[in-house]
C-alpha cells in the first residue's frame, strides 16, 4: 500500500510520526485548484482485533493538534474533524496550499509541461474527468479540479473492527 500511505493515514500522518493502527475502508481526495485547497475524507475508520484501544488513543491524541508535522510545511491546516455518521467513524481534513509544487508530499508530481501526475493503482477510482490514465500514472491538467477515491486492498483474512462504537464512548 505504499502508493496510498499518505491518504489512508492522512489525518494521523499530518500531525504525528507515530504508528497508529487505523485504516479507512476508503478515502476521497478533492483538489480544488481555484481555491487552492485539498479536502481529504476518510470513511469508516477501523482497526484490527486487540488494537481498538491503541487506535482510539492515537486518534484522540491528534484530534486537538493544530501543528502539522515538519514534512507538511508547504500546506496550511484549514479544518479537521473526526465524527460519527451512519454508525461509521469518519475523518475530514481541509488544507490550503500556495503552489501545485506544495502538494508533492501527498504524492503529486509537477511535470515539465505544466500538468501534474499521481501514481496509478487499481485501488484508485477517478471521480472527475480531469485525468488521463497512462501506464503507471494519472496525468491531470493543472487548471482543473480533481477528485478520486482510494479503496485499499486488504488480505482476505483481515477482519476490520469499526472504531465508531469506541469513539462514541469518549
Amino acid at each position: 500500500m505504499v502508493e496510498i500511505k499518505s491518504l489512508i493515514l492522512a489525518i494521523i500522518c499530518f500531525f504525528t510520526q507515530e504508528q497508529i493502527p487505523v485504516i479507512s475502508t476508503d478515502v476521497t481526495l478533492f483538489l480544488d485548484v481555484t481555491e487552492k485547497t485539498i479536502t481529504i475524507e476518510q470513511h469508516n475508520l477501523s482497526t484490527i482485533k486487540e488494537e481498538e484501544q491503541n487506535a482510539i488513543k492515537g486518534l484522540k491524541a491528534v484530534e486537538n493538534k493544530t501543528d502539522l508535522v515538519a514534512s507538511m510545511q508547504n500546506v496550511t491546516l484549514i479544518s479537521k474533524e473526526i465524527f460519527v455518521k451512519n454508525n461509521e467513524l469518519n475523518a475530514k481534513i481541509k488544507l490550503s496550499y500556495t503552489s501545485i509544487k506544495d502538494i508533492a508530499d501527498l504524492g503529486f508530481s509537477l511535470n515539465t509541461d505544466g500538468t501534474y501526475s499521481y501514481f496509478k493503482s487499481n485501488t484508485i477510482e477517478l471521480l472527475t474527468d480531469n485525468g488521463i490514465e497512462k501506464e503507471d500514472e494519472f496525468i491531470f491538467k493543472a487548471d482543473k479540479n480533481i477528485k478520486f477515491k482510494v479503496t485499499p486492498k486488504l488480505y482476505k483474512d483481515v477482519k476490520l473492527i469499526s472504531l465508531a462504537p469506541a469513539w462514541s464512548v469518549k
